[in-house]
């Protein structure tokens, strides 16, 4: 039979875990399952809420304790402490929706894909209405393939680790998160689809608090800078990405600094206006150095170099 770890990245989410169990306890099909909980240094009780809820599982709960690093490197360290075939990523204040393991397995089946991802809605935490009181939906006879995922992702990221299924093997192929960036979501998702095809599955499959604080998304100019330095790592790293990939990402971080400095910090002549006018016309050699000048465009003072306060726990540490 089919095995799902359910991979639960989590810090300071003591107030959220009995419901994010639950969803997890709800979760509808025909499949083993085991959970992983990464407790990424919580200073609450995360970790003595996970046990309670968790005490009288038929199966294996892990319970992966490291001092704070970040969410990326957390994930990587629930998926090495799995044993599933698939990863199911779920955040620590995120909810399943009931159906969204069986329709996200169903949907790599039936494209014949080891990665797919659904869509997110909002719930209202501590409402009146129970979010998980929802119907289970059949199987969509259409999907929407993502053979170019790649330039999808690269002009924008509408989704998160939550709403993600992923062959355990492909996620190691791939090369799993940057422990570089804060959030696992865009960088993840732009190495999978460098990796191989997947498939879109249209329909809610991940549940999201409405105000769930300390958000990344939440932070404009620091969750801008993480997207173009996304782009930057895509370009830079190893394996390569095709020209045409190079050049949709040199587009899109110019584009992004150019907008977010004119909208921001009130300037409309700029050198982020000269390098977007540029993205019009040609792609320049090199085009990676742009795109890491246009990380300026989000900082405070214009400079390329994160504040410390922005990088990950994993960086931190090292400097």
């Amino acid at each position: 039979m089919t095995k799902v770890s359910f991979v639960v990245t989590v810090f300071n989410k003591a107030e959220y875990l009995p419901l994010v169990i639950r969803s997890l306890d709800a979760q509808i099909g025909d499949f083993e399952r085991e959970y992983v909980f990464v407790d990424d240094g919580s200073t609450d009780r995360s970790v003595e809420v996970i046990k309670e809820c968790t005490k009288d599982a038929g199966f294996a709960v892990k319970v992966v304790r490291q001092v704070n690093q970040g969410a990326s490197v957390a994930h990587d360290a629930g998926v090495e402490a799995a044993t599933g075939d698939w990863i199911k990523f779920c955040d620590g204040d995120d909810l399943l929706a009931p159906d969204a393991t069986r329709n996200l397995l169903a949907a790599c089946t039936r494209h014949n894909t080891e990665h797919a991802w659904g869509d997110l809605e909002y719930f209202q935490f501590g409402g009146d209405k129970d979010p998980l009181d929802r119907p289970a939906t059949d199987l969509p006879e259409e999907f929407q393939s993502t053979d170019d995922g790649l330039s999808f992702f690269i002009r924008n990221c509408p989704a998160n680790s939550t709403s993600m299924l992923i062959g355990r093997a492909f996620y190691l192929r791939a090369g799993g998160c940057n422990k570089a960036l804060v959030s696992p979501d865009q960088m993840l998702f732009l190495r999978l689809f460098r990796t191989g095809a997947g498939v879109h599955l249209k329909g809610a499959v991940g549940l999201l608090p409405d105000a769930a604080p300390g958000r990344l998304s939440s932070q404009k100019g620091r969750s801008r800078y993480e997207s173009v330095l996304a782009l930057y790592t895509l370009m830079t790293e190893a394996p390569g990405i095709s020209k045409r990939h190079q050049a949709e990402a040199y587009r899109r971080a110019t584009a992004r600094a150019y907008r977010f400095d004119r909208r921001n910090h009130g300037k409309a002549v700029s050198g982020h206006l000269w390098r977007y006018l540029e993205s019009k016309v040609m792609v320049p050699a090199k085009s990676e150095t742009r795109v890491y000048a246009a990380l300026g465009a989000f900082t405070e003072d214009g400079s390329t170099e994160r504040p410390e306060n922005w990088k990950p726990a994993a960086i931190r540490k090292m400097s």
